[in-house]
């Protein structure tokens, strides 16, 4: 089973009403631009995941993680032969600004509709440049679509990493055959306590971990490039011959991602409760 990589996020990192600009080290390191599968491509850095789906008639964008992050997400655009001005939407990734601090920088470079969750609207709206608003052009709820050019994302709601933390499925195609393609938002909660730690998250990590189990998932990525093996599934792919399997095409990966994730939430939980009562004995 591949090893369990989590990355450290901070308390300040999440702070709300401030533009953070202090990056995690390495996060915003390039990495290779890489076709995913059918009109799939992996277009973020070496940590934040961003997602360029191709169409006819323009495309989409999932994710410009923060701000300074947005250069190398159109270099990676631009590597695989794509124009950075036909992104034509723009889904902003869950509340948290390594996620969609870019969105207003997207915005101005592309005029892309910004698609945001209903949910999380409100704490989207925290993470912008100062002086600035940040965009919002379409709303969406738990079960929508997102349609261009004969692509079609449909939302789901998985609360806890954020209140609204939206996942999105889609159907790619190789070989003749049609995959079953989850983009999973975040099952994080390891450190769930330094988010927003909003009333009734518990109930919400857990009925996520539950729901996650529900889809028929084939191929699956995530918001986190380390939270789906990308550099060891890249390099797979890289390797890749005739006939080889799609190394994105990981089912039961998916799942040990999800007991694994479930496992480091309980944990997390228990020591926190764990807290109070240690303190009376003191």
């Amino acid at each position: 089973m591949r090893k369990l990589i989590l990355p450290v996020f901070t308390l300040a990192l999440f702070a709300p009403a401030v533009f953070p600009q202090n990056v995690p080290a390495g996060w915003n390191d390039p990495f290779p631009p890489h076709r995913i599968m059918d009109n799939m491509y992996y277009v973020g850095t070496k940590e934040l995941a961003s997602f360029l789906f191709v169409t006819p008639d323009g495309n989409i964008l999932m994710n410009s993680d923060y701000e300074s992050s947005v250069p190398v997400i159109q270099a990676s655009v631009e590597k695989l032969g794509f124009k950075f001005s036909d992104i034509k939407i723009l889904i902003a990734g869950h509340a948290h600004p390594d996620h969609v601090g870019g969105d207003n920088l997207v915005k101005e470079l592309t005029g892309a509709q910004v698609v945001v969750g209903r949910v999380d609207q409100a704490k989207t709206m925290d993470f912008h440049p100062a002086g600035k608003v940040h965009p919002v052009d379409r709303l969406i709820d738990d079960g929508e679509t997102v349609t261009l050019g004969g692509t079609t994302l449909t939302a789901h709601i998985m609360p806890g990493h954020t209140r609204g933390c939206l996942a999105w499925s889609t159907n790619l195609k190789e070989n003749g055959k049609t995959y079953y393609a989850f983009i999973e938002c975040s099952l994080n909660g390891q450190f769930f306590q330094t988010l927003d730690n909003y009333p009734g998250i518990v109930d919400d990590f857990r009925a996520t971990y539950k729901k996650a189990r529900t889809f028929p998932v084939e191929l699956w990525v995530s918001s986190h490039a380390s939270f789906y093996g990308m550099a060891e599934k890249y390099a797979k792919l890289e390797k890749r011959g005739p006939g080889d399997p799609n190394p994105f095409v990981d089912p039961e990966g998916y799942k040990a991602h999800v007991d694994q994730y479930e496992k480091t939430f309980e944990a997390a939980l228990a020591r926190q409760q764990a807290q109070p009562a240690a303190g009376k004995g003191k």
